[in-house]
């Protein structure tokens, strides 16, 4: 699976982990996990969603450690089964 493919399910995930609003269409892997508002429900909740979609369990202090969807995006290009 490539990069843009792995952004893409990220979209999906961040989408239905968020209680914001987020155009996805305008989010690039230079965009910063901060900026999606999550709480540390959503995060739990974006963890598990990654997991269901990726078969990848994040610890929560490496998805915390993460500044970027483009760090997300190389986590689980390493780790995805």
């Amino acid at each position: 699976m490539n990069r843009r493919e792995i952004l893409a399910r990220v979209g999906e995930a961040v989408e239905e982990s968020s209680a914001e609003e987020i155009d996805w269409a305008a989010v690039s892997e230079e965009t910063t996990v901060e900026s999606f508002g999550f709480d540390s429900l959503a995060v739990l909740d974006l963890i598990f969603d990654l997991k269901q979609e990726f078969g990848v369990q994040i610890p929560v202090e490496e998805m915390l450690a993460m500044k970027t969807t483009g760090d997300l995006v190389t986590y689980l290009q390493n780790h995805a089964s």
